[in-house]
C-alpha cells in the first residue's frame, strides 16, 4: 500500500517571516510527493491561496499563546493570539482540529515547555530549525506521556521544505482521528536547516512590520 509522507510545519509567506509562495510550494509538493501542513502565524491566509493550485495540504496555523507558539491542526477559523494556552487548545478542539506542540523546548523561541506538553495530541519531536537537544528532549517527553510523535521542516524558505516530514501508511487525510492512528507507526525523517536561516528570518520579519507601520505594504 502507497505511504504518505507529511511535513507538518510549513510557513507561507503569508508568514511576515517567510518567503514562499504557495505556488512555488505546491510546485516543490508535486516534485518531493511531501505534502505540507500550512502553519502561517496567527493565520490561514496561506491556506487559502494553496488551494487554487490543487494539491493536496492539512490546512493549520502556528498560533502565539501567553506561554509559547502551539499549532492547531485541521481548523476552519483563526483564532485569537495571546490567549492562554489551555483556552487556545479548547479552541482547537472545538473545531474538531488536533493540537500539535512545535519546538517545544526551544528557548531561543517561544516555545510552550514541557509543562504544557500533555496538552498535545501530537508532539513535535523533529523540528528542522531546532539547534542542540531540543529536538531529543521532545521526544523523550512524548515517549514518556505516550504521544504521536511528528516532524516539521519550520521552512520558511523554499529549500528548507523536501527533507524533514513523516512517512507512514496511508490514511484518509481529512479524517484527523486516522492520522493520529497513523502516526503511532510512523518513521521520521530529519534534516536539519543550515544555522544561518534564523537570521534572514528575524530580520525580514522585522523589514517587513517597519514597512506595514508606515504604509508601504499590507
Amino acid at each position: 500500500m502507497d505511504k504518505i509522507k507529511i511535513d507538518f510545519h510549513v510557513h507561507t509567506n503569508a508568514s511576515s517571516d517567510s518567503l514562499i509562495k504557495p505556488r512555488e510550494l505546491a510546485e516543490k509538493s508535486k516534485k518531493t510527493g511531501i505534502i505540507p501542513a500550512i502553519t502561517d502565524h496567527d493565520t490561514l491566509e496561506g491556506c487559502k491561496k494553496m488551494r487554487e493550485f490543487g494539491v493536496d495540504f492539512i490546512q493549520g496555523c502556528e498560533i502565539r499563546t501567553l506561554q509559547g507558539d502551539l499549532i492547531g491542526l485541521f481548523i476552519n477559523e483563526e483564532i485569537p493570539k495571546k490567549l492562554d494556552v489551555e483556552e487556545t487548545a479548547d479552541r482547537i478542539r472545538e473545531q474538531g482540529g488536533l493540537v500539535y506542540m512545535p519546538h517545544m523546548y526551544d528557548t531561543t523561541r517561544k516555545g510552550c515547555g514541557g509543562a504544557y506538553a500533555a496538552l498535545a495530541d501530537i508532539i513535535e519531536v523533529f523540528n528542522g530549525r531546532c539547534l542542540g537537544r531540543f529536538n531529543d528532549l521532545a521526544k523523550e517527553t512524548a515517549i514518556k506521556l505516550k504521544k504521536p510523535m511528528a516532524a516539521g521542516s519550520d521552512s520558511h524558505f523554499l529549500f528548507e521544505f523536501g527533507q524533514t516530514y513523516s512517512e507512514m501508511e496511508y490514511f484518509d487525510k481529512d479524517d484527523p482521528k486516522q492520522l493520529l492512528k497513523a502516526l503511532k507507526k510512523a518513521d521520521i525523517v530529519g534534516k536539519s536547516a543550515p544555522f544561518y536561516v534564523r537570521g534572514p528570518t528575524w530580520l525580514l520579519s522585522k523589514t517587513r512590520k517597519v514597512l506595514r507601520k508606515i504604509g508601504l505594504t499590507r
